[in-house]
């Protein structure tokens, strides 16, 4: 098997696929109005998660929204990580009532954090509408992201944003 390649995002990317994604939810009617944008793993999809927020306004008013953080690929989604998450669901329950939430990730390499996830909300509020979106998912993710922006094959490529630093998380050796 060959070494991967590092598949460079830049910043002419990230705004690139951010801008295909809007016109994706516009189209989909997706709007403050009737959307809670929940930026997941905040430290990679801050950035989309904020943009998001502002372009899907609706009625001079933006999106609400917040972000949850998951696990690193070395440590599991544990009852911390979910504690975390329901907290945060607990202090935006007003918001979320009535609406869909949209989970929003910069990458989807693996899919198991998406499903923790989604089983996760489904469990503590029900019936909730869930939709998520991924700036890049990899083909072979167990999970499917309903809003992709762009797909890529981990096996070959190693997902790197411009912004990144080395991440002890991240070592494979």
């Amino acid at each position: 098997m060959s070494a991967r390649t590092e598949l460079m995002v830049t910043s002419q990317d990230e705004w690139r696929i951010a801008n295909k994604l809007c016109k994706q939810l516009r189209h989909a009617n997706m709007n403050a109005s009737n959307t809670v944008i929940v930026t997941v793993s905040t430290d990679y999809s801050s950035m989309i998660g904020q943009y998001l927020r502002h372009q899907l306004s609706h009625g001079g008013e933006i999106c609400d929204g917040f972000g949850v953080d998951v696990p690193y690929p070395d440590q599991g989604f544990d009852e911390g990580f979910a504690r975390n998450a329901r907290t945060m669901f607990d202090m935006h329950a007003d918001a979320v009532t009535g609406k869909t939430l949209l989970l929003v990730e910069a990458g989807v390499i693996r899919g198991s954090n998406y499903a923790t996830l989604v089983s996760l909300i489904r469990d503590y509020f029900g019936a909730v509408p869930v939709k998520t979106l991924a700036m890049h998912e990899n083909v072979g993710s167990r999970f499917k992201s309903d809003f992709v922006g762009e797909y890529y094959d981990d096996a070959t490529h190693d997902l790197t944003f411009w912004w990144e630093q080395p991440n002890n998380h991240w070592r494979t050796t």
